[in-house]
C-alpha cells in the first residue's frame, strides 16, 4: 500500500485523515459492543492468552500506563493480571475514555496521544500498548515518548500486529480483516458497519515489520526484543530507556 501524504519513506504512522477515520470506526464498533467479540473470533480464540502474556511482562511495576486503551479491554487485563498500585488508561478518544471510565473502577483515565503523553518524564514503571501502537500517527515519536515517561529501569510492552513479511502472512491477514471480520461483524452486532473492517486491515501496511520495530526501538531503549506470536502478532519488550536521546 502506498502512502499519499508526501511523507518521507522513513516515516511510519497513519496519515491524519486516515487516522481520524480509524478512530471513528473503532468508536462505532465499541459503542455497539461488537469490537472485542470480532477481535476474538479473528484471533481464532487466542486473543485472551496473548493479552495475559503481554500484561505479565510488566510484573513488578507499580505505576502503569495503558496507551490506547480503546473501550478498556486491555486495561481490564492489566488490572486483573497485575493489580498495580496506579493504573492510567490513555486514549485520544473521549468516547473510548468514557466507556473505559464507566466500566472499570479505581483507575485514572486521561485523554492523550502516544506522541505527546501528558505525564512527567520518568514517572511510570511500565508502558503497555495492546493493539493500539499501529494506529498512532508517528511511531518514532511514540517510542521516544514511551522512553521519556518511563523510569530508569522501566519496561515497554507492545502487543500488536506487524506488517506481513511473507506471502502466507499476507494471505492470512487479508482473510482475517476482509472476509472473516466482515462476516463475524455482521453476526456480532456491528451491522452494516462491519463492511468497514477492511479499513483496519490497511493499518497493518503502515506498521513496522519485525526488523523495523526492533531498529526503531533500539534508538530509545538499551534492551529490546521482539517475539513473533501466532496470527501475525508480535510482542516488543524493551527496558532501560536511553535518557540522553533527543
Amino acid at each position: 500500500m502506498s502512502k499519499s501524504d508526501n511523507r518521507s519513506s522513513e516515516t511510519h504512522g497513519l496519515e491524519e485523515k486516515f487516522w481520524k477515520n480509524i478512530v471513528t470506526e473503532i468508536e462505532t464498533y465499541s459503542q455497539k459492543g461488537c469490537y472485542e467479540k470480532v477481535n476474538i473470533l479473528m484471533s481464532f480464540f487466542i486473543l485472551k492468552k496473548l493479552r495475559i502474556i503481554a500484561s505479565a511482562l510488566a510484573k513488578g511495576s507499580n505505576t502503569i500506563i495503558d496507551v490506547g486503551n480503546g473501550p478498556g479491554t486491555s486495561t481490564k487485563y492489566i488490572k486483573n493480571v497485575l493489580n498495580p498500585n496506579y493504573l492510567i488508561a490513555m486514549d485520544p478518544s473521549f468516547v473510548m475514555n468514557k466507556i473505559t471510565r464507566d466500566n472499570i473502577k479505581n483507575i485514572n483515565v486521561i485523554n492523550g496521544m502516544a506522541e505527546n503523553i501528558p505525564l512527567k518524564s520518568s514517572s511510570v514503571d511500565a508502558v503497555i500498548a495492546m493493539f493500539s501502537f499501529r494506529d498512532v500517527k508517528n511511531y518514532e515519536l511514540a517510542l521516544r515518548e514511551f522512553s521519556r515517561v518511563l523510569k530508569e529501569n522501566g519496561k515497554l510492552i507492545i502487543l500488536d500486529l506487524y506488517k506481513p513479511e511473507t506471502l502466507i502472512e499476507k494471505i492470512i491477514s487479508f482473510f482475517q480483516f476482509n472476509i472473516l471480520a466482515v462476516i463475524d461483524g455482521i453476526f456480532m452486532g456491528c451491522g452494516r458497519d462491519a463492511l468497514l473492517y477492511p479499513d483496519l486491515h490497511k493499518t497493518i501496511y503502515y506498521m513496522y515489520n519485525s526488523e523495523e520495530i526492533l531498529k526503531s526501538a533500539k534508538k530509545y531503549f538499551k534492551e529490546v526484543s521482539f517475539k513473533k506470536m501466532p496470527i501475525i502478532v508480535g510482542i516488543l519488550f524493551a527496558r532501560n530507556p536511553k535518557k540522553d536521546v533527543t
